[in-house]
């Protein structure tokens, strides 16, 4: 009996003895192993746990083998062979080490997708993580069938077959929109299957990084993109859903609220998030611009975190001053509460970034993990300030839609396409063309170049001149100019 050393259970008392004493033990019929190379491994036991222990490289080491007998068994074998190898790391040192030395864990695919998902919450926010679990779901119910169960247990057996009788599940599977019960079923897209199986693709390589590895070293992915497949193309000559004629008579049915928040979606090319993000300390009258993602908080950031000056045309004005009134900060566009001033927390706001932070200060540490996190708290300070939800756009956009007899299924975002078609003909520079619609700029041609936006997009307002003039008429007839005196 060997007197002195601390228990696994730190320091606590075991049951029956006082936690500091270890007997020996026997595995594999022995009590001590002797290596090729000379190292005696002597078997211990304490609190129900074995303990391999001796000394190696001239300094003494200690490993917990586990509390059963086939898995300390199994573990001491691997710790013999790694000795011998000359491969063998102490658990103190080990635990120092950026990449893992320890096994590899046969997990079950929930598992894996478990600790993939709590990883991206971590790293790219709760709505990323949300939109990788819905790709991912209808791969976990495949996967836990009975009978796939039983042929693919852990997730490190995904092989070709997986992948192939799950593509054909994915193109027979139903589901409703938005996954919402009670809707009507529908097989999904060809695009949904591609973006389904490129999400497992990404979860399985995420699974055999090196730092703590989830897969064995020599498992490979059976996801080909000869299995993804390649998503279809959209058709170079397809028709725009929303021409400008079409934008005219929306325009012309439009109601002062419907007018002043959605009129820079119907000229300029805004992506929805970007619109409904927009301060009111982002509009330079003197420039005659909006100043994108370059607001006093850093976490309103773009799409692509870009930001730029996106010019607005002279009839836009007015109704640019119709959604600020006299306040000097807070969102731009408005909901209708809002905007009518019923709402008490839409008027004068003082420092935006000094109720930001004190929002931040308030909020759960587990609410942000990272700066999409951070986005989220400061558009909901903006809600709670009057702004309005790109749900609430795009759902009144849908509405102008149907009541001029156009419900083709365009959205708000596909406004920004039919936009951005509109400066394509009007012969707007590449580079320029990227920099106005909120693109990075990684051209070779941009270290060379300067860009005019300016006068890029007086080029394209040339081009929709009767859409401006109907925009500034409807202006007129709702009395924005006399509002505003």
């Amino acid at each position: 009996m060997v007197k002195g050393v601390l228990s696994d259970t730190g320091g606590k008392p075991c049951r029956g003895g006082d936690g500091r004493e270890m007997v020996r033990a026997e595995l594999m019929g022995s009590h001590t192993h002797v290596t090729l190379c000379g190292v005696q491994v002597h078997v211990w036991k304490r609190c129900g746990k074995f303990i391999a222990r001796g000394r190696y490289l001239g300094q003494p080491f200690g490993e917990t083998l586990g509390g059963d007998v086939p898995a300390a068994t199994a573990r001491l074998r691997q710790l013999l062979t790694e000795i011998e190898a000359g491969s063998y790391v102490r658990p103190s040192e080990a635990r120092s080490r950026t990449v893992s030395n320890g096994r590899v864990p046969r997990l079950t695919f929930r598992q894996l997708v478990s600790e993939f998902l709590a990883e991206k919450r971590k790293q790219r926010g709760r709505q990323t993580a949300s939109d990788y679990l819905a790709r991912l779901r209808p791969v976990l119910e495949f996967a836990e069938r009975p009978e796939n169960r039983r042929r693919w247990p852990p997730a490190s057996d995904i092989d070709r077959e997986f992948v192939l009788a799950l593509r054909v599940n994915l193109f027979q599977y139903e589901t409703t929109r938005n996954g919402r019960p009670g809707g009507k079923l529908k097989t999904l897209s060809t695009r949904q299957v591609i973006n389904i199986l490129e999400c497992l693709r990404t979860s399985l390589a995420w699974a055999r990084k090196a730092d703590k590895p989830r897969l064995p070293a020599g498992w490979t992915s059976p996801l080909t993109q000869e299995l993804i497949g390649e998503p279809p193309s959209k058709d170079p000559l397809r028709e725009d859903k929303l021409p400008p004629e079409l934008r005219v008579r929306v325009v012309g049915i439009m109601d002062l609220w419907q007018l002043c928040q959605l009129s820079l979606s119907m000229i300029l090319p805004l992506r929805p998030d970007e619109a409904a993000g927009l301060l009111v300390t982002d509009v330079n009258f003197e420039k005659g611009w909006l100043e994108i993602g370059a607001g006093p908080a850093p976490d309103n950031f773009t799409k692509t975190r870009q930001s730029f000056k996106l010019p607005f045309p002279e009839e836009l004005k007015p109704i640019l001053r119709a959604c600020i009134g006299r306040r000097a900060a807070g969102p731009l566009l408005r909901s209708r509460r809002a905007f009518a001033g019923k709402d008490a927390a839409s008027g004068a706001v003082g420092d935006l970034k000094s109720l930001y932070d004190a929002r931040l200060l308030r909020e759960r540490c587990d609410n942000v993990q990272n700066e999409h996190d951070r986005k989220l708290v400061f558009r909901r300070l903006l809600r709670d300030l009057g702004g309005v939800s790109e749900d609430v756009l795009n759902k009144e956009f849908k509405k102008l839609l149907t009541a001029v007899g156009a419900d083709n299924g365009a959205t708000l975002y596909t406004l920004r396409s039919s936009v951005t078609t509109g400066m394509h003909r009007a012969d707007l520079p590449h580079l320029e063309m990227r920099y106005l619609t909120g693109h990075s700029l990684n051209d070779i041609l941009n270290q060379y170049t300067s860009l005019d936006p300016v006068g890029a997009m007086q080029k394209y307002f040339d081009t929709i001149r009767p859409q401006l003039t109907v925009l500034a008429a409807q202006a007129r007839a709702l009395r924005i100019c006399a509002s505003i005196t």
